[in-house]
């Protein structure tokens, strides 16, 4: 019965550990909009994977946060999401090299500082995640968060930068 108490113990550690929060938009948009926000808040880093980047408030965020010396890596197919944050001397700008990968693209991923990640289904836009039907789930999950870095390793291989 003991070892019993201590094996459930242990997986109900394991279980609250790994924080998983899951928003199903549009209704949870601004739930989810106040997590990332104060996910950004705190972070020394971020690498945002995502067809587009322009939600005002996101944006707002993000814009705070370079400004304080935060170090962005942003991968986008979007040349307006591009153009816009690689004014920032601390963000690096990936895009596709190539139209095959624009059009193969569906990737949203939002990771801080090695201990977050948030994956999405919708990009991070105004009009997309106002209007569409679509789930983000983030996690402190060590292996998706090796996932994701996995993820944004390959792309800024397969990316160039987009001031080539």
């Amino acid at each position: 019965m003991r070892l019993f108490s201590i094996v459930i113990s242990t997986i109900i550690l394991a279980f609250t550990l790994n924080a998983n929060e899951h928003y199903l938009l549009p209704e949870h948009q601004s739930d989810l909009l106040h997590s990332l926000k104060r996910k950004i808040e705190r972070a020394e880093s971020m690498t945002i994977i995502t067809t587009a980047l322009d939600h005002t408030s996101l944006s707002n965020s993000i814009e705070k946060a370079l400004k304080k010396k935060v170090k962005l890596q942003l991968i986008t197919t979007d040349m307006l999401s591009a153009a816009y944050y690689s004014k920032y001397k601390s963000t690096t700008v990936k895009v596709p090299s190539s139209k095959r990968l624009t059009d193969n693209f569906h990737l949203n991923i939002l990771l801080i500082d090695r201990s977050d990640v948030c994956f999405s289904t919708l990009s991070f836009s105004d009009t997309v995640l106002n209007t569409n039907i679509g789930e983000v789930t983030c996690t402190t999950n060590s292996e998706e968060i090796a996932f994701a870095l996995d993820i944004a390793k390959r792309f800024s291989e397969r990316f160039k930068d987009y001031h080539q």
